[in-house]
């Protein structure tokens, strides 16, 4: 009983929250520092909430729905998404994970857990292909929010009850439903929800340079584009190597270094896209012509349209025809980089390129902030109120301290030991309960966007064993430096509350269209006047195939105030 008057109180609590942020949802006018209502009001009402919901018993606390908290009376079957990554050996849904998943939720609840696969490079396509044959999961999810509105667009979702998520998913409301009630509402409705993502975030990007280069030639770290620049052309004129520069017709945050310092609110709102590429914004404008320079100078990788997923740029990189190659440090980059680098270039020594190297003088090194959420996800519009409550439960069940500690981590002595300074460092186990490469984290990302800490301390060092290729600890330790010292200049892009249908029209072929227009103003332009007129041409054929009205659409939905 006891537990019950637990979910009680905190359904009542959540009734009083959701009933305050519905009714006054879809505007980003209101900040942090100026809340919808009072901190005393909003306690009051919590406080008043929940003495009306103890008092009402059971009942009261379930709501319309009924109360499956103990189990289901007859099977039900939830489909969860989760990622095919082409990895060897892999089977992303049946594993020695996904078993014990079904044993220790699906067994207890009289659920069977049914993973989909996902492709992660084809999910939209997958995604949609599914939605169309009624044959989609019962979560459908993305890590993009624009993908979630085309997907919301769809009809695919189902609008959820903000009281029966808390009921069933206590601990998980607890965590995430400020963050649901800001984000989750589309069109004034609750429409999805979203994993957590705390400030301790794993990031191990970062550009190899090579640093022998570097030290034959006199040449101190680059501090700004100049710099970086005339490094390049020293490198060019001894005869060394270029600097890699892969194609870019998959994430559109290239020009983050050239937006300036405070950046324009309304013109980031409008043009920073991952789905689109904003060719005409004038940062972008200001990118191509540095990559321009590059290429007509012989700075970059002469083939670098050819580079599409990134292997050349790591092959000329390994070869010693390339200065720079930009990639996630981590275990594999001995194998897959450091030591073929090694092999073929003894003398080579590498080090972390500083940001701020390719960064216009005086402007500062700007980077794209994740939002306050990890992976963002709706119920299947289909899925029936058994899969949707099962659906909370399992998400509930996941969220408990040790199941997602196990899922992450798995067992201490077989993936793990822990070491003297408490951190738990994997021991490389490749048994049957070997983790995923990612940790497991296609199973655990729709509660965490990334592994759970203790401490900042215990991040720290846990990055560092987890990433840090043997002997190179200080590759991951330069790149969390200088993630501290330019972490005021990340910040996220706008989060727009209504669908831009005009996204879905027009983005694939504005990709199309991008790829060739910024590769040939990049090769052919051979004189500053050619740049221009190019530009200028190309920029008004970009907005007349779809761009203007994206703008369009973007700008009414903002001055509307309908964004975060």
């Amino acid at each position: 009983m006891k537990k019950a008057l637990q979910k009680i109180v905190t359904a009542g609590l959540i009734s009083a929250m959701a009933i305050g942020t519905l009714a006054g949802c879809g505007s980003s006018n209101e900040t942090a520092s100026t809340p919808s209502q009072p901190a005393e009001s909003k306690a009051e009402a919590s406080t008043e909430a929940a003495a009306e919901s103890t008092a009402a018993g059971d009942t009261a606390a379930a709501g319309d729905f009924t109360d499956y908290s103990a189990g289901f009376p007859e099977t039900v079957t939830l489909q969860v998404p989760v990622y095919e990554r082409g990895w060897e050996g892999w089977n992303p849904t049946d594993n020695y994970w996904t078993k014990w998943i079904q044993e220790n939720f699906g067994d207890k609840y009289n659920v069977n857990v049914e993973f989909v696969s996902i492709g992660r490079s084809t999910e939209v396509q997958d995604f949609t292909q599914l939605l169309s044959a009624g044959s989609a999961p019962t979560f459908i999810f993305h890590y993009d929010y624009p993908n979630i509105l085309a997907y919301y667009s769809q009809g695919a979702y189902q609008e959820l009850n903000a009281d029966e998520i808390a009921y069933y998913a206590p601990t998980f409301w607890g965590t995430m439903g400020d963050t649901i009630q800001d984000y989750g509402v589309i069109d004034g409705k609750l429409m999805v929800v979203m994993g957590n993502r705390t400030e301790l975030v794993s990031s191990n990007w970062g550009t190899l340079v090579r640093k022998d280069w570097m030290d034959a030639l006199g040449i101190d770290m680059p501090t700004n584009l100049d710099e970086y620049n005339d490094m390049l052309m020293k490198f060019k004129e001894a005869g060394y190597g270029y600097a890699s520069a892969p194609l870019l017709a998959k994430s559109f945050n290239f020009d983050y270094n050239f937006r300036g310092w405070p950046y324009d609110e309304e013109g980031r709102a409008l043009n920073s896209d991952l789905a689109v590429a904003s060719f005409t914004w004038e940062p972008t404008k200001a990118y191509l012509k540095n990559l321009n320079y590059q290429y007509q100078n012989g700075l970059v990788d002469p083939d670098f349209y050819l580079d599409t997923d990134g292997n050349q740029s790591k092959s000329n990189f390994v070869a010693g025809k390339a200065a720079t190659y930009a990639c996630y440090i981590n275990a594999g980059t001995q194998e897959n980089v450091i030591d073929p680098l090694l092999e073929q270039n003894p003398d080579a020594e590498i080090v972390i390129l500083d940001p701020a190297a390719e960064v216009p003088a005086g402007d500062k090194p700007q980077g794209r902030k994740y939002w306050p959420f990890g992976m963002i996800y709706g119920i299947n519009a289909d899925a029936t109120d058994e899969e949707r409550i099962a659906a909370w439960m399992y998400i509930e069940w996941m969220s408990q301290e040790d199941v997602i500690d196990t899922l992450q981590n798995g067992f201490e002595g077989k993936n793990y030991e822990v070491n003297e300074e408490g951190v738990k460092v994997p021991t490389g186990y490749t048994g049957e309960e070997k983790l995923s490469n990612n940790d497991n984290g296609d199973y655990w990302c729709m509660v965490n966007a990334n592994k759970q800490y203790a401490t900042e301390e215990e991040w720290r060092k846990s990055i560092i064993y987890v990433n840090a290729p043997v002997g190179y600890e200080y590759l991951i330790e330069d790149i969390l430096s200088y993630n501290d010292k330019y972490d005021e200049f990340r910040t996220p892009d706008t989060c727009f509350t209504v669908p831009i249908e005009t996204l879905a029209e027009y983005s694939s072929d504005l990709a199309e269209l991008w790829k060739e227009s910024y590769v040939q103003i990049v090769t052919k332009a051979a004189t500053e006047e050619d740049f221009e007129s190019m530009y200028e041409q190309m920029s008004q054929q970009y907005l007349d195939a779809g761009y203007q009205e994206i703008l369009d659409e973007k700008q009414a939905a903002y001055d509307a105030g309908e964004f975060h």
